[in-house]
């Protein structure tokens, strides 16, 4: 049985026609979805890109989570386990934070092919030349954009764009493997995450005759930095850009099935988080205080047998990243070794119907050493304010905050938007989802410091280590790009 994982980076859960979207156009996953088991309530644990990869290559949450970190050397992955059981294993990635900087993640894998150019990968030295953008303000760092100037302006069709040219190469890697006995192979494309630069045609499909502040790369901030307008044409660039990487995706659906290999493989295709647009008076991935509300949170994964096991059916039990890896495991027959350590479930009774739900509730939360946007590297913010984990049940989802008067509750049964903050009567109901936090924590190896405070409140911190987690704090944020002196954007 092979295996193909497609992961594509900032795709929200709702936007996809098959989750109800009425507006966005997917055809390819709409059809793909009626061919696969469909999960909807599958939600990050560690958060965002690169610890998300942790969870779901090692089936491990972390301590309690994983940090923006590379990959550790003795670590034992997914793709090293199906290495170990004859499996030939490939990784195709455009998302630069997997390689660049010595990350590590191309090293359980047999062999790797990256799609450079795709936001922070120091791709080229073209175009350093000055070059206008009007309202500069409104955009991303100098670095970024100047980075973005010489490695993106040469490309003019579609095919040279990145989930293009990931796809395509994941399509080129299929048809020259196709004979191997077992392969597992991991997709793994940064589209649609911003910037958002798809060919116009897509673009139009969304937004027509548009005369303001064109965006494509913002920055993360309040969304009334943005005008209305701006912020729908951003939405508009958004939805091109999945649209775009529907089709691609397309292709390598296609190429399995020209390959002869659809009746032996199979595929799941998912997302890693979401992108806030205007949604908690935010343009982000998370809030202020690294909020992680249901737009941010929730993933969305289809898992397609070729057995045709649950075609079409919408999986309603709770599963996590950290959960992949087992599940893969377990349908293909190998015991996972007892080294891995692994602390997710298998979903696959989920699939089959031998169970209904693996877990009560998520957890998801950045790491607790990786804190609020804006420079501040903490847990704690330069007002001395904590960031948040989210708890979310069937039907609630707690912003928790270790300060109980900061607490947001949510009913996504009747407030799917997570509108309004209902916490005040359903203190109950946010009170047992916090205890399901904090036996989360006590599960999975986080730090005294951190327990005590969520479970007794901030003023727990005085009687923890703070001078000792504060200089091991994550501070080893992407180095800056090599940006020429002078002005270059």
């Amino acid at each position: 049985m092979n295996v193909v994982v497609i992961m594509n980076d900032t795709w929200r859960y709702d936007c996809l026609g098959a989750n109800g979207n009425e507006v966005i156009h997917t055809p390819v996953l709409d059809q793909f979805a009626a061919e696969s088991a469909v999960f909807d309530r599958s939600y990050a644990g560690s958060y965002p890109t690169v610890p998300i990869r942790h969870d779901l290559l090692k089936g491990r949450f972390g301590a309690p989570f994983h940090g923006w970190l590379p990959l550790e050397w003795d670590a034992l992955t997914l793709p090293e386990v199906m290495r170990q059981n004859d499996y030939v294993s490939m990784l195709i990635l455009s998302t630069p934070h997997l390689i660049n900087y010595g990350y590590g993640f191309d090293r359980p894998f047999h062999a790797w092919e990256m799609v450079r150019g795709a936001e922070i990968d120091r791709w080229k030295t073209d175009y350093f030349q000055e070059y206008a953008l009007p309202h500069r303000e409104k955009f991303n760092s100098d670095e970024h954009m100047a980075m973005y100037n010489r490695g993106r302006t040469y490309r003019r069709r579609e095919a040279e764009m990145d989930a293009p040219r990931v796809m395509q190469a994941a399509c080129d890697w299929l048809e020259r493997n196709a004979g191997h006995d077992n392969f597992f192979l991991w997709v793994d494309s940064f589209d649609p995450h911003e910037p958002w630069d798809p060919p116009d045609h897509y673009i139009d499909l969304y937004s027509q005759d548009y005369e303001g502040a064109d965006i494509f790369w913002p920055k993360y901030t309040e969304a009334s930095f943005y005008s209305p307008g701006e912020a729908e044409r951003m939405s508009a660039r958004y939805m091109g850009e999945i649209t775009m990487a529907d089709r691609w995706i397309g292709r390598v659906l296609d190429t399995i099935d020209r390959v002869g290999r659809r009746h032996d493989t199979i595929v799941i295709v998912m997302s890693d988080h979401g992108h806030l647009f205007g949604e908690h008076d935010r343009v982000s991935k998370w809030g202020a205080w690294l909020e992680l509300w249901d737009e941010g949170a929730h993933q969305f994964f289809m898992v397609r047998h070729p057995d045709g096991m649950s075609a079409g059916k919408r999986i309603g039990g709770l599963v996590q990243p950290a959960d992949l890896a087992p599940s893969i495991l377990e349908m293909v027959g190998i015991e996972p070794p007892a080294e891995m350590a692994v602390q997710g479930k298998s979903w696959l009774p989920l699939i089959d119907g031998r169970k209904r739900s693996i877990r009560r509730a998520a957890v998801s939360a950045f790491h607790p050493r990786q804190g609020p946007i804006d420079g501040c590297q903490n847990h704690i913010s330069p007002d001395g304010q904590w960031a948040a984990a989210t708890v979310t049940d069937l039907r609630w989802q707690l912003i928790d905050f270790p300060e109980a008067e900061r607490r947001q509750l949510y009913d996504l049964a009747a407030d799917g938007g997570s509108l309004q903050n209902v916490i005040h009567g359903n203190e109950s109901v946010a009170d047992r989802l916090h205890g399901e936090l904090l036996e989360f924590l006590g599960r999975h190896d986080a730090p005294d410091w951190l327990k005590s405070v969520f479970r007794d409140g901030p003023d727990a911190a005085s009687q923890s280590p703070l001078s000792d987690w504060r200089t091991h704090v994550f501070n080893r944020g992407t180095p800056q790009a090599m940006t020429p002196r002078g002005k270059v954007v």
